[in-house]
């Protein structure tokens, strides 16, 4: 493995700590939610439906070709990934399997699709609307929170606008009687054809295409410092 960088322990401790910093804005709130035993319909998302508990989304990770140095450094070893050399530890090149590599260029080819397509900004958030459309009291998922304007209300919105979600892991939740109200019918198959940047769970998403192109999912150290598990769960959390 080409080496780029070395890190000193007084360096690579502060970033270790800066990067704990800034997640701790959305961790500790969550924590203490989970102590309350209080639920979030929107932020509990990012932990739960992504499978991001919040230790490890504190855990720092020196990305690749970087070198750790100092005494300290050793307790990188504990984690899968890492190994020592010449006194120092950086991350295993053998970590980055040929199954993460297929999963890489399929999210690769994924992302540069949606980049590649202007943003659209009309669905106006329709599809939590179309979530709860005509459903049950029992089947509406957070039923903790009322809706603003009642079944009745909510249900007379989705029938007057034009429901235009074209993301699959939204349109799946929509109610069965909201489904074909909708103008696309998005699938798996059609997903690099239909996702676009303007859609708040393609943002959101960059949490889930993230963490498996990470070896050991988010345990071991990024192979893209640019776009690290961190940075993809503030974008997302700011989306919300």
């Amino acid at each position: 493995m080409t080496v780029t960088k070395i890190l000193g322990e007084n360096e690579w401790r502060a970033r270790e700590e800066a990067h704990s910093r800034r997640m701790r804005v959305w961790t500790e709130p969550h924590k203490r939610r989970r102590q309350r035993g209080e639920k979030h319909p929107v932020l509990d998302f990012l932990f739960t439906d992504y499978s991001l508990p919040a230790s490890r989304l504190e855990r720092w990770q020196p990305g690749p070709n970087v070198v750790l140095t100092g005494p300290g450094a050793r307790r990188f070893l504990q984690r899968s990934g890492y190994r020592e050399t010449s006194g120092s530890v950086i991350l295993d090149e053998s970590a980055f399997t040929d199954g993460l590599a297929r999963t890489t260029r399929h999210t690769l080819s994924l992302l540069e699709a949606i980049h590649s397509r202007r943003a659209r900004f009309d669905c106006f958030g329709l599809h939590e609307w179309a979530m709860v459309y005509r459903a049950a009291p029992e089947r509406i998922r957070h039923s903790q929170v009322p809706l603003r304007l009642g079944p009745s209300g909510t249900d007379a919105v989705v029938e007057a606008l034009n429901v235009r979600c074209s993301h699959i892991d939204a349109f799946r939740f929509f109610t069965e009687e909201a489904k074909p109200l909708n103008r696309y019918t998005p699938t798996r198959k059609t997903q690099r054809e239909l996702d676009q940047p303007g859609c708040l769970h393609v943002g959101m998403d960059l949490t889930k295409r993230r963490l498996p192109t990470i070896p050991g999912h988010s345990e071991r150290p990024s192979s893209d410092p640019t776009l690290t598990p961190g940075r993809c769960h503030h974008v997302a959390g700011t989306a919300t």
